[in-house]
This record gives structure tokens, C-alpha cells and sequence, in this order.
């Protein structure tokens, strides 16, 4: 059951709601519709049938509309992995374990499972950091210390393990996204390369200890970036790099303000469909 309303103050008074259904749900989700129109939409996943009385109650009291669909029982990652076809990215491939066989000789693959975490490869932003990277090391720029924040199923800190001899540290807030990133870590033989951690930002002693960086990804969203960008500057050496993305292109301005604020300046835009992804560099 889904439901869209105007403002976050009662997307999280439908979610409190929603919690407390004689029917609870398994699992809610929040978050803004980014379209800059300021709606929130909010989630409830049910194991039963939800009780529609009280879906109806809640629809009178926070004037909305709840949308109620049954999700048929099937294994969706399972799916998902057969239906992924191969990412290629500059020189970087990205694939599923089915297609494995298929990987050509002279690429920089990835395997990359799908699971319960973001970041397949098959979203524009991964695919726009990825480009970046490669306009980089075109540029001849070599990384030693290098953090990946919100790093989903650790695609961004597979690519630059692979490519640099570095220290990369890889972080997320969602532990079932660390737990991804872990097993596709394992998977390609990194583990042992990269340190995971979990935590929001940098908001973790392993992260700040490693500091300053002269490379960090953030494929977020654009609030959270114009949030980030003061400790993003902190934390990123003088001439140090950053990638950013999870940017719809009429934010970009917005979050480029924000960097250009905290000391740093553009040095490369580049668009994909609807997303955003730029270089900046620490003055």
C-alpha cells in the first residue's frame, strides 16, 4: 500500500500510522519524489492484507489516497539477475554471474549480482561515475587514498580497487547494501582491498582516520550532497578529486553551488538522460 503526500512531516505521521494497523506491516518506506514538486511517498509492506477500514480511516485523516497492489510470490533477485544484461562503461564491464562466460579479455569486468541494495550498474549515475573515472585516468590522474560514500553494492570501489594500487574505503548507510557490496567484494576477489563500513557520510572514525582523500565518489541524491558538501571539503585533500551523481540535471546547479561555497570547482559536467554527474576539484 502507497500513498503520495505534500510535505516529509506527514509522510512520517502516515508512516507512524501505518505502524500502528492491527495488520502491521513487514516494512515501510519514505522518501521524496525527486521531481522537485516537494511530495513524499510513503510505503507499507504487508505479509497479510492490510485492514482497508483503517487504510480508509487514514485517508480521511491525512487527506490522501492509499494504493493497494498485491506483489505476486516469486524470487525477484533471481529474476532481476536473469533479466540484467552486461554494463559497459569506458573500460569497465559490468555483468551478472550468468553471463561470466561471455566477459571479453580486454575490459575491466565487474561481476555484479543483484540483490536487495542499489546500484546494479544499470542506473545512469553508476554509469556516469564510471565515465568519469575513465576521463580521469585518460587525464593521467593516479589515486592513492580513496573513498566511496554511499557506495550501494560497492560497483565505484570495485572500479578504482582494480584499476589503483590505493587504500579505498567503501561506505553505505543501509546495512543490506554493506552486506551486498561485502559478497560482490568476495565475489571479485577484492575483499581483501577494500574496508567496508557502515555509516552515514563520514560519520565513522575509519573514514575520518583515512583522510584526507584524493578521490571521493558520491552517487547519493542532491539534498544530501549540498548537506555533505562542508565535510566533503574537510575530508578531501588540497587539489583532491570528487565525483558526485544521483543529481537530476536541473539540481545540478544547486548542489554545484554548494561545492563552489566549501572551496572547490567544477572540472568536468556530463549528463545522462535525466542525471547529472560532475568532477570537482579542492582548491
Amino acid at each position: 500500500a502507497f500513498a503520495k503526500v505534500e510535505n516529509e512531516t506527514k509522510a512520517n505521521l502516515v508512516c507512524s500510522s501505518l505502524e500502528r494497523m492491527s495488520t502491521r506491516p513487514s516494512g515501510i518506506g519514505v522518501l521524496e519524489i525527486e521531481d522537485g514538486s516537494g511530495i513524499w511517498e510513503v510505503s507499507g509492506f504487508f505479509l497479510k492484507k492490510p485492514n482497508y477500514l483503517e487504510l480508509k480511516i487514514l485517508e480521511v485523516v491525512y487527506e490522501t489516497e492509499f494504493i493497494v497492489s498485491k506483489i505476486v510470490n516469486k524470487d525477484w533477485i533471481a529474476k532481476v539477475q536473469r533479466d540484467l544484461t552486461p554494463v559497459r562503461a569506458g573500460r569497465f564491464l559490468l555483468f551478472g554471474n550468468h553471463d561470466k562466460e561471455k566477459t571479453p579479455i580486454n575490459v575491466v569486468g565487474l561481476r555484479i549480482e543483484a540483490a536487495m541494495a542499489f546500484g546494479t550498474g544499470h542506473h545512469a549515475t553508476t554509469v556516469g561515475c564510471l565515465l568519469a573515472l575513465e576521463y580521469l585516468i585518460k587525464m593521467g590522474y593516479f589515486f592513492k587514498h580513496i573513498a566511496d560514500i554511499g557506495c550501494g553494492t560497492g560497483v565505484l570501489a570495485m572500479a578504482v580497487a582494480r584499476i589503483f594500487r590505493a587504500n579505498v574505503i567503501a561506505s553505505d548507510i543501509d546495512e543490506v547494501a554493506v552486506e551486498t557490496a561485502r559478497a560482490n567484494f568476495r565475489a571479485n576477489g577484492l575483499d581483501a582491498r577494500i574496508t567496508l563500513v557502515c555509516a552515514p557520510g563520514f560519520n565513522k572514525v575509519e573514514i575520518v582516520n583515512r583522510s584526507p582523500y584524493d578521490l571521493v565518489f558520491a552517487n547519493i541524491l542532491a539534498n544530501p550532497l549540498c548537506l555533505l558538501a562542508p565535510r566533503m571539503a574537510k575530508y578531501t585533500q588540497k587539489n583532491g578529486l570528487i565525483i558526485l551523481s544521483g543529481i537530476l540535471n536541473r539540481q545540478a546547479n544547486r548542489v554545484e553551488s554548494y561545492y563552489i561555497a566549501n572551496g572547490f570547482y567544477r572540472v568536468r559536467l556530463q549528463n545522462i538522460g535525466q542525471w547529472t554527474t560532475m568532477i570537482m576539484q579542492r582548491k
